[in-house]
């Protein structure tokens, strides 16, 4: 039995748990476009507290019921992107802060 995505209603056979607005309730929204536009593409939203205030990552639904195999773990691709992703972030970060503390010191 598949479930279909809170946000674009299409049918899916994995999709990802999460909270995604002010009233906590959770909502099930298929593991693409629509996860990454409410989670900035990163499970527990590390670093986007900002941008994504109430987004709680819960898990992956799947259908243990689907013709053949189907996994709801990441490919190595993706984590390898995200992983990419975190270090320019982080990266960025450092950056930004040591620029506001040469700035402080030299003021």
């Amino acid at each position: 039995m598949t479930k279909d995505c809170t946000l674009c209603s299409t049918p899916r056979d994995v999709l990802v748990r999460c909270q995604i607005d002010e009233s906590a309730k959770w909502h099930f929204v298929c593991p693409g476009a629509c996860w990454k536009s409410v989670s900035g593409g990163v499970e527990d939203a590390r670093g986007l507290n900002d941008q994504y205030p109430h987004y709680r990552y819960g898990g992956m639904w799947k259908n243990r019921n689907a013709d053949g195999p189907i996994s709801a773990k990441k490919p190595k691709k993706v984590k390898d992107r995200q992983k990419a992703e975190r270090k320019a972030r982080n990266d960025d970060q450092s950056a930004s802060d040591e620029q506001e503390t040469n700035e402080e010191s030299s003021a």
